[in-house]
């Protein structure tokens, strides 16, 4: 039988009253900071918020949390109560939460909205007496910041370990298992062998069952694949796993087998409709069109081309709102970009795999260059 954590009320209602009383004037306060903040000043003229901006907003709201936090652990110590995990999680239901997601009347007209919320408005260049010019990118922006605020400390009054932790453990378990498909597929052992045999050994790396004779290796190729002779069951996979890799339009990628990873890849969008693709020391750029993202009705971008756009401004694709579709058409448009970047790159792993409890990430390095906001 489990027994399910809940949000003991009590402690809450031990120190509510002492809390309200000090945060009574927290939201009228902030915006006076906000409108002195000289740092949010200087990137909220920018017609498209820029990065900087959002960076300021995440650090400025993390602080008014910790602020609001902080006045409900004095206030449970100042009852010679010591803090503990069920503390925090009752701060996180009745007052950090409802900070953060509630919908609390704040004018005279019933206009409801979070507290943070608010700030964020104001963080963004939208005081109220402006909230009617909010633009989308300003909304967006305080959306995207709260929903960050809001992961960051349900995990730490919860007690969990970083979300990013675990992402980053799956994306590792999933290249793992693909490296070891990718091996069994071409015949090899699961695991890769930790030392290729040299001339001098007697035995091959593979016993080799009879075969026609192997095809000779060109110089070039083999120069760059291996250092020392290997036996010609080895060599004649290495043609055959080039081959495959280098098939068809893939002019980012230099050849060879080593370089054929995710890890090694970086696109970022230089504007709407180009980007600049880095492969280990290769580097180009790349219009929608010549990437193959164009859509063949009238060559403009297309869908996917929106969403790889997306997933470079955010760094993941949680949910549909934060692309405007409904999810299985974001599905359908991740294998799309799947499709392209593995023709591309010639890199038969999944490139933007879906991690639990986060949502599709790229194995790959992808952002906004700063020429993209100019």
């Amino acid at each position: 039988m489990t027994t399910r954590l809940g949000y003991d009320v009590s402690i809450w209602e031990e120190i509510r009253f002492v809390v309200y009383r000090k945060t009574h004037n927290l939201l009228g306060k902030t915006q006076k900071e906000i409108s002195n903040d000289r740092s949010l000043a200087e990137f909220q003229r920018e017609r498209v918020v820029p990065w900087q901006l959002r960076e300021i907003m995440a650090q400025r709201a993390e602080g008014w949390v910790q602020r609001l936090y902080e006045a409900c652990c004095d206030a449970y110590k100042g009852r010679d109560k010591a803090l503990s995990a069920d503390f925090d999680r009752a701060v996180w239901a009745y007052c950090i939460e409802p900070f953060i997601m509630g919908e609390k009347p704040l004018r005279s007209d019933d206009y409801t909205v979070s507290p943070l919320l608010e700030l964020l408005f104001c963080a963004v260049g939208s005081p109220p007496e402006m909230r009617l010019f909010l633009r989308v990118s300003q909304k967006d922006c305080c959306l995207g910041v709260r929903r960050q605020v809001y992961e960051t400390w349900y995990d730490k009054l919860h007690h969990l370990a970083p979300r990013i932790n675990e992402a980053v453990a799956a994306m590792g378990r999933a290249n793992e298992m693909e490296a070891r498909a990718m091996r069994i597929a071409r015949g090899l052992p699961p695991e890769p062998p930790t030392q290729l045999p040299t001339a001098d050994q007697a035995a091959p790396l593979v016993q080799p069952a009879p075969t026609p004779a192997p095809q000779p290796i060109p110089e070039a190729s083999s120069a760059a694949l291996l250092t020392s002779p290997a036996s010609p069951q080895v060599q004649n996979e290495t043609v055959i796993e080039q081959e495959s890799i280098t098939k068809g339009d893939t002019p980012s990628q230099s050849g060879g087998v080593q370089e054929a990873a995710w890890e090694a890849i970086e696109i970022e969008f230089l504007s709407d409709e180009r980007v600049q693709i880095r492969n280990g020391a290769n580097s180009e750029t790349r219009n929608y069109a010549e990437f193959g993202f164009a859509d063949g009705r009238n060559e403009n971008p297309n869908q996917a081309w929106k969403i790889l756009r997306a997933l470079a401004a955010e760094g993941v694709i949680r949910n549909e709102r934060e692309v405007g579709l409904p999810w299985p058409k974001v599905e359908k448009q991740i294998q799309e970009i799947r499709k392209i970047l593995r023709k591309h790159f010639g890199i038969s792993a999944d490139p933007v795999p879906f991690v639990k409890d986060l949502g599709y990430k790229a194995c790959f390095k992808i952002g906004l260059g700063r020429s993209f906001h100019t």
